[in-house]
């Protein structure tokens, strides 16, 4: 059952007709008593897939897709922090690309609902010092809490509905969920070491906390960074990076509404 539904996630039009007849919901419940666990070869990196949006994001960061570029990774890194983790797939594809280095590091999702997937896939690759928080950066307050908006697929779950968003304002849940400052959860739990690769995937956010969190940006080498274009444009995107010393090196998606591109310390 499970290679019937990943054949229908790898086609666009058939993906479409099978969210609009509402088919991903029988798939997320066979999910939930069935996972699809996968081993990665070469690294023997295990992940695992227990809603349909996390089988699409599979095949996009695991199985073949262009989601991200491995030969854009620095040499012999081993430090990461991914902002918008989700269920943790970039981690698995940081260790894969590894070569047997130990990984380390902070992965941040605001979303509660993928937080216990990230740290699954932490205890089962035994990361023993990657780090999963749940929270929202980004905030300049940094302190307390703030409105997060749930979407019914985990993936385009956001800070702030914009105007496009907002016509679908029922398929959002509102929670709370607590601010903090990843300069300060750098320091404590990574010991202000130099990240090797940052990867910021925050729906719209990205900009906020780069503006914020310039002090841990001092600490970053390199830099993949999906921007939304309902929120900011790359120009903007770019001309801060610029500011702060870093120069891309390469578009690796541009699309309808957002695009990922991959910037180097200067």
């Amino acid at each position: 059952m499970n290679q019937v539904f990943v054949n229908i996630s790898r086609c666009g039009p058939l993906r479409k007709v099978f969210r609009g007849l509402r088919l991903h919901r029988i798939y997320n419940k066979w999910l939930n008593l069935f996972p699809r666990t996968k081993i990665l070869p070469g690294s023997g990196v295990v992940y695992r897939s227990r809603r349909t949006e996390s089988v699409s994001l599979a095949l996009e960061i695991l199985e073949g897709g262009n989601c991200y570029d491995p030969n854009l990774l620095p040499a012999n890194y081993s430090t990461f922090a991914d902002l918008g983790c989700n269920v943790g797939y970039f981690a698995c594809w940081l260790a894969h690309h590894a070569k047997g280095a130990r990984i380390s590091g902070i992965m941040v999702d605001a979303n509660p609902a993928v937080i216990s997937e990230a740290r699954w896939h932490v205890q089962e690759n035994k990361w023993s010092d990657v780090h999963v928080v749940q929270g929202l950066v980004g905030n300049p307050s940094q302190k307390g809490e703030s409105d997060f908006y749930v979407y019914e697929a985990d993936t385009c779950s956001m800070a702030q509905l914009g105007e496009m968003q907002a016509q679908d304002r029922e398929k959002f849940q509102k929670i709370s969920v607590p601010n903090f400052s990843f300069a300060e959860a750098w320091s404590q739990k990574m010991h202000n070491q130099r990240c090797h690769v940052l990867k910021i995937d925050i729906e719209g956010s990205e900009l906020m906390f780069l503006q914020v969190e310039v002090e841990f940006l001092k600490l970053v080498d390199t830099i993949f960074v999906e921007w939304h274009k309902y929120r900011v444009s790359f120009a903007e995107l770019d001309s801060f990076l610029n500011s702060q010393g870093f120069r891309m090196k390469k578009i690796i998606e541009d699309m309808g509404l957002n695009g990922t591109a991959f910037y180097i310390r200067a």
